[in-house]
């Protein structure tokens, strides 16, 4: 995958994540029920939100470093 493919994809997925835990958005998952992994639904979506988040920053880390390493 490209570098600018991967800060692209980084931009979208901020963008989104933004948008879902800001109103309107988080009107989507604003419910108790069901309980996940003992949270209710809407602080499961946040913290799902936030694992995706650093899998993303942690993709966009790796992509950069490599395109650092490809210049020297």
């Amino acid at each position: 995958m490209g570098i600018r493919a991967v800060r692209w994809l980084t931009a979208v997925y901020m963008t989104a994540f933004l948008l879902a835990v800001t109103w309107p958005g988080f009107l989507l998952f604003n419910r108790v029920t069901p309980i996940i992994f003992g949270l209710p639904f809407n602080l499961f979506c946040i913290a799902l939100f936030i694992v995706i988040g650093m899998a993303v920053l942690f993709l966009l880390y790796r992509s950069e470093q490599r395109r650092a390493e490809e210049e020297r």
